[in-house]
C-alpha cells in the first residue's frame, strides 16, 4: 500500500501533545553529577568509558526496549589535545542482535543542555519537533534488532554546527559502545551509521575523519541524507528565510567551539545578536527558530559591519574547516549512501552534491540519490528515504557487498512505498505504534496485534 506523505506530516505534529505526558524531572546534563568525570580522565585514552547507569528510556509513553545503558565516555573537542566528555545512550531492543550496531545521528540542532539526546531518553522526550521525528526515524531499526547508539555529538558546550567536533564525538562513542561489555557484543561486531539533516553533519564528518581519526573502528557503512555540507552555503540559503533561526544556533556552537572566532563575533555583534545567542545556548530548536525567523543577521540590528563579518580572515579560515569533502585524506573508506531533495529548502543541494564529487574524486565508494520532485523538501525526503535508508544499511550490517564505484540515481517519486520492507515495517503506522508503549525487537506480535485491531 502507497500514500502521500505530505497527509502525514499533520499527524506527526499532534504527536507534540502527547509528548508532555512523558516528561520525568531527572536532572538536565549541566545539573547532573553523572556526567562531571572523575579525577584524571583527561590523560585517558579517546573512547574510554568512566562511568555508565543503566535508565528506563522514555518516548512518545514508555519506550520498552529490553534495556538502556548512559555511558560517559572521554572524548574531544576540535583536536585530540583538546579533551572533554560526553555521554551515549544505548538502547537494546528484545531479541537483538550480537553483531550488529547501529550508530543514530540525532538531529539535535540547538545548543540547550537539555536539548542533548541522552536527557530525552532519560526525562521523556519534549514538545521539540525535532525529538519527535528523530524517535520515529529511529525505531525501524530496533524493530530490526539492532542495538542502537545515540552519542551526544555536541558534548558540554552545544557545539551545534561544528562538524569536526560531531564527528570525533560520534567515532569516540563508538569506540566506547564496542567497549561496554554488559551488551555483550561480539568481537566481530559491524557497525553501520545513519543520520538526516543535523544528524548528517555528524554522521558525515564522522564518516570522513575515520580514517584519519579512529581507523580501527568496524565500520560497514554510512547513511547521510539532506546534509548541511557547507556551512558557508548554508549562511547564504538561510539568512532571512523561514529557518534563520537555524543560523542563530549554528554560529552559537562553531564560536563556542572555536575560541579566536568567538573573540571576533562578539566584538562585532550588536546586543541584540549577542542576546540571541544567550537564548540559543539555553533553548532547543524549536523555540529558536521560531524567535528568530525571517531574520537578516547581515542588517545593522544583528551586526556592526552588516555583512562584511563573512569576509574576515578567522571566519573564512573556520568556513574552509567545516567545508564536507575539501581534504582528500578525509574521504570516507567505506560505502556511503548519501540522498538529498533537489527542492531542500535548509540543506542547499548543491553543496551536498559538491562533497558528494569530491569524495569520489579521492576514491569513495557513494550512492548518491537526487530527489527531483519539487515537493521534495527537506522533512519529505526525510520520510521518503525511509525504506531505501534503512535497506542500506541492513544489507551492510548483513555483510551483503555493495557497490564498488560512486553513482547517481534520480528519483521523482516522494510517496513511500510502505510494503517496500515487508510486513514487520509495512505501515508507518507500525511505527507510530512503536511509540505508544510496544516492546520493540524482531518477533513482536504486539505490534501486529495493534494494526490488526486498528488500535
Amino acid at each position: 500500500m502507497r500514500f502521500w506523505l505530505l497527509a502525514l506530516l499533520p499527524l506527526v505534529l499532534a504527536f507534540q501533545v502527547w509528548a508532555l505526558a512523558a516528561r520525568d524531572d531527572f536532572p538536565t546534563p549541566d545539573k547532573d553529577p553523572f556526567y562531571k568525570p572523575p579525577k584524571g580522565w583527561e590523560s585517558k585514552p579517546l573512547g574510554t568509558i568512566l562511568r555508565s547507569r543503566k535508565i528506563e528510556p522514555k518516548g512518545l509513553f514508555d519506550l520498552k526496549v529490553k534495556e538502556a545503558w548512559q555511558i560517559l565516555y572521554r572524548t574531544s573537542y576540535v583536536t585530540e589535545d583538546q579533551p572533554t566528555t560526553t555521554v551515549t545512550t544505548v538502547l537494546v531492543p528484545f531479541n537483538a542482535a550480537d553483531d550488529k550496531l547501529l550508530t543514530f545521528g540525532y538531529f539535535e540542532d540547538a545548543n540547550g543542555p537539555q536539548c542533548a539526546p541522552s536527557n530525552g531518553f532519560r526525562n521523556g522526550i519534549s514538545d521539540d519537533a525535532a525529538s519527535l521525528a528523530n524517535l520515529a526515524l529511529l525505531l525501524p531499526y530496533l524493530q530490526a534488532g539492532y542495538i542502537v547508539t545515540v552519542p551526544d555529538k555536541e558534548g558540554d558546550i552545544g557545539a551545534f554546527g561544528s562538524g569536526r567536533v560531531e564527528g570525533q564525538q560520534t567515532l569516540d562513542g563508538i569506540r566506547a559502545t564496542l567497549k561496554f561489555d554488559k551488551l555483550g557484543l561480539s568481537k566481530n561486531t559491524k557497525v553501520a551509521a545513519w543520520g538526516y539533516s543535523g544528524g548528517a553533519i555528524q554522521i558525515g564528518w564522522a564518516a570522513s575523519l575515520k580514517p584519519v581519526y579512529a581507523p580501527e573502528l568496524p565500520m560497514v557503512g554510512w547513511y547521510y541524507g539532506g546534509t548541511p555540507a557547507s556551512i558557508r552555503s548554508l549562511v547564504s540559503k538561510l539568512n532571512e528565510s523561514l529557518f534563520s533561526g537555524f543560523l542563530i544556533s549554528g554560529v552559537t556552537g562553531i564560536m563556542d567551539t572555536y575560541p579566536e572566532l568567538k573573540k571576533y563575533i562578539k566584538e562585532k555583534s550588536t546586543q541584540e545578536a549577542l542576546d540571541a545567542f544567550d537564548f540559543a545556548r539555553s533553548h532547543c530548536s524549536s523555540d529558536v527558530n521560531l524567535r528568530y525567523m525571517f531574520q537578516n543577521f547581515n542588517s545593522d540590528k544583528y551586526s556592526k559591519v552588516g555583512g562584511q563579518y563573512l569576509k574576515a580572515p578567522v571566519v573564512e579560515k573556520i568556513m574552509d574547516e567545516l567545508e564536507m569533502g575539501s581534504r582528500s585524506e578525509e574521504t570516507p573508506t567505506e560505502p556511503v549512501m548519501m540522498s538529498h531533495g533537489k527542492s531542500d529548502e535548509i540543506a542547499p543541494f548543491k553543496s551536498a552534491y559538491q562533497a558528494y564529487e569530491n569524495w569520489c574524486s579521492n576514491g569513495a565508494n557513494i550512492h548518491f540519490t537526487k530527489y527531483t520532485n519539487l515537493l521534495a523538501a527537506h522533512l519529505v525526503t526525510a520520510i521518503t528515504d525511509i525504506t531505501s535508508s534503512f535497506s542500506f544499511i541492513k544489507d551492510r550490517l548483513d555483510g551483503k557487498p555493495a557497490q564498488s564505484y560512486c553513482s547517481v540515481t534520480e528519483r521523482d517519486d516522494i510517496i513511500l512505498d510502505t510494503d517496500a520492507l515487508g510486513q514487520e515495517f509495512k505501515h508507518v503506522l507500525e511505527i507510530i505504534a512503536g511509540v505508544l508503549s510496544d516492546k520493540v525487537g524482531p518477533g513482536d506480535k504486539i505490534l501486529q496485534d495493534h494494526l490488526k485491531n486498528g488500535n
